[in-house]
């Protein structure tokens, strides 16, 4: 499904969404008693229906993997850990099942039980099969040995047990933490990333309200760690829960870190907006945010950092979002590879043809497969998602009527870029800047002639690389 399919959209002219957002961080900032930032604004972005209210309201449920067959994705883009285990073999939970190299992040057992195969299988978020390791469960979920760590005292020590305790990216993207830790070059600033700015999504959310203690306290030892002298949560206007939750966790922790509002418009999630919100700097097209004196990561990555850094646990479960037209939404935290289908039933969907949507309406995508499994990345699974996400229209011709320039956050003009693509003229999309798209598909949803803007970006991107 194509991002321009979701037309649920209030749009208003720039000025008055930068005033209301003025407004609206004041009257936040009042309330759970922080001081208003310096203004950092970004042009651009839309106001998007949330759709949090679904399931944002009751507490992260736990679900235990009883006697499922769990299949534990190996294979994450161009890295694939190489498997170390064999048909027939028990294994506890927390027990590496998959090696990695010097760039590729360690696999672990969800759960304790005996592996049943090795071969391909789709993952929720994995438009193509992926090697994994076929797990059928115990029901003991039975933890192996775990001898006591400290927690890493260097950075190229905590850079070897992110790798080793397979620790990704959770915001969707799953760059190794490993590898972006290993480049902080000496930052001065930590954000971390709690916009959550996508419609639907809740997990993160979630989790700042319910594990806010957690965070604080990772985000403390890892900046201790690394040298860093402010560090700054963003969290949109519209979690207040969230953010008075962070906040009190700071205070019992006499701690300096601040948390920051973010305003509630889509994409303020977008890395680059992000960091432009929280510190004014500006993150050039393909440049790293070490480059600025920046580390920036995501809230559910940083608690999975906390996890293995502080307590020596491996990434073998994840919090998401089920919502939609389903009749017991809300969060859970599952072992990696837990079954789609089962999720179904946990989530009272029902089980014919209707639509899955894996990930938010704007950069997320249908399911791949009614057998798919869930990885370490896929934050949400939207049911009988067509309700929500009207088809898209057949496209027409360019009107040019400039929308899409409005509505680029990344101040690009997406008319030109998509007229380039259409020519497969690479030296004008470099011209035109095509990397610094960011891929958020509002030039898609505002678009009159229904023309698949960011879908098309996206893939000149890719031929650009090849």
């Amino acid at each position: 499904m194509s991002s321009h399919s979701f037309q649920s959209i209030e749009r208003m002219p720039v000025s008055v969404r930068t005033q209301r957002q003025a407004q609206q961080l004041s009257f936040w900032s009042r309330l759970i008693g922080i001081a208003a930032p310096p203004s950092h604004s970004w042009r651009g972005g839309i106001k998007l229906k949330g759709y949090k209210q679904l399931s944002n309201a009751t507490p992260i449920i736990r679900l235990p993997a009883d006697h499922l067959l769990l299949t534990i994705p190996l294979e994450r883009g161009r890295r694939c850990a190489q498997p170390c285990v064999e048909p027939g073999q028990y294994v506890r939970k927390g027990e590496v099942i998959g090696r990695g190299d010097a760039n590729t992040p360690w696999v672990h057992a969800s759960t304790s039980g005996t592996v049943q195969e090795i071969g391909p299988a789709f993952a929720a978020d994995s438009a193509e099969p992926v090697l994994a390791v076929t797990l059928r469960a115990d029901g003991l979920d039975a933890w192996a040995e775990r001898p006591p760590l400290a927690p890493p005292q260097s950075v190229e020590a905590l850079v070897e047990r992110a790798l080793q305790m397979g620790i990704v990216g959770l915001g969707g993207a799953g760059f190794p933490t490993a590898l972006k830790l290993a480049g902080a070059e000496q930052p001065d600033l930590l954000l971390i990333n709690g916009a959550e700015c996508e419609p639907f999504l809740t997990c993160d959310d979630r989790l700042m309200r319910e594990r806010a203690q957690a965070l604080i306290e990772s985000a403390d030892y890892l900046a201790h760690l690394l040298g860093i002298s402010q560090t700054r949560f963003g969290v949109e206007t519209n979690k207040p829960e969230a953010m008075a939750a962070l906040r009190e966790a700071a205070i019992q922790a006499r701690t300096s870190v601040q948390i920051r509002p973010l305003p509630t418009r889509y994409p303020a999630g977008g890395q680059p907006l992000m960091i432009k919100s929280l510190s004014g700097r500006n993150l050039a097209p393909g440049a790293r945010p070490a480059e600025i004196g920046v580390l920036a990561l995501n809230v559910a990555t940083l608690y999975a950092l906390g996890r293995a850094a502080l307590h020596g646990e491996p990434l073998v479960s994840r919090v998401l979002t089920l919502t939609g037209d389903c009749k017991r939404p809300g969060n859970v935290e599952v072992p990696i590879g837990y079954p789609v289908t089962a999720l179904r039933a946990v989530a009272g969907a029902r089980a014919d043809g209707q639509l899955t949507q894996v990930g938010g309406p704007m950069m997320g995508q249908p399911l791949p497969a009614p057998s798919a499994v869930i990885s370490k990345t896929s934050s949400c699974l939207i049911f009988a998602a067509e309700r929500y996400l009207p088809a898209a229209k057949p496209a027409a011709s360019c009107i040019r009527c400039t929308r899409c320039v409005d509505v680029c956050p990344m101040s690009l003009r997406p008319l030109d870029l998509y007229n380039a693509a259409q020519n497969q003229d690479h030296a004008s999309l470099q011209a035109l800047r095509l990397d610094a798209c960011i891929e958020c598909g509002s030039c898609s949803s505002t678009c009159p002639s229904n023309l698949p803007l960011r879908d098309s970006f996206r893939q000149s991107k890719m031929e650009m690389r090849r």
